[in-house]
């Protein structure tokens, strides 16, 4: 397999897959299920009334799964490892809001295993991105 190659022969291809379902299962769930889906993030939803908010969340997990699939789908590792790099920024603060306004911290490492994730994956594509100019000079 050529190392300029990016697809479903490689790693980091079914390891971005992974968020990128993960994100619209999210998406979705938080418009079908909001306050399961907020109870799960780690923010107690005090009023159904306020569901709007879960819907917020919903959407933006929904256009980054929608995202990640598109860039997938036209095999831009380049852009992915943009995206993944960036993107840990989000479970990051996700974390700190969950830490600093939950009666119970718990969820909150979900979040941190997240970017932490999104970290690994940023450095792997990274990796490969890294070898394909090495080859592709050559």
């Amino acid at each position: 397999m050529s190392k300029l190659y990016w697809g479903p022969k490689s790693v980091t291809f079914w390891l971005v897959g992974v968020v990128t379902l993960l994100m619209l299962y999210l998406g979705v769930r938080g418009f079908v299920q909001p306050e399961a889906a907020i109870r799960d993030f780690g923010l107690p939803l005090h009023d159904t009334a306020d569901n709007y908010l879960v819907h917020i969340k919903a959407d933006r997990d929904l256009f980054i799964g929608i995202f990640l699939l598109a860039l997938m789908i036209l095999r831009m590792r380049k852009a992915l490892l943009v995206v993944m790099l960036t993107s840990i920024l989000m479970p990051t603060i996700d974390a700190i809001l969950v830490i600093t306004n939950a009666a119970d911290t718990t969820p909150s490492w979900i979040h941190i295993v997240t970017a932490l994730y999104g970290l690994v994956v940023g450095c792997m594509l990274y990796r490969e991105e890294q070898r394909a100019k090495t080859v592709s000079k050559s």
